[in-house]
């Protein structure tokens, strides 16, 4: 049987589409994770290069930053905290785990 097969049976029954449920969400977050650390670095450089919170390309990272928590209070209390101006950047984490329980998905 090849894995094809299994996550087909997986989705059939209840308890393995939660199951595929649990594992995309988990692959969603490994990879929200992931952009935060690129996205973060190259903020970080921009900043350090003198570039202003309202330049073209500091506010298109800014855009991608909105949009990687998890919707509703995460995603507002992560803009609220990070995302306002260029001081509030500059307290971003390097490492996703660093931001505190009700800024980021966990």
């Amino acid at each position: 049987m090849n894995s094809f097969d299994t996550a087909k049976k997986l989705k059939s029954s209840p308890l393995g589409s939660i199951f595929i449920a649990m594992l995309e969400r988990i692959k969603n977050l490994y990879n929200a994770n992931e952009q935060y650390k690129e996205l973060v670095v190259s903020l970080n450089g921009l900043l350090d290069a003198g570039y202003h919170f309202n330049s073209p390309e500091v506010q298109g990272i800014v855009n991608v930053l909105r949009g990687l928590p998890s919707y509703g209070t995460r995603q507002r209390n992560f803009e609220r905290m990070y995302l306002q101006d260029e001081y509030t950047l500059r307290k971003l984490p390097r490492d996703p785990r660093k931001i505190p329980y009700g800024y980021w998905a966990r």
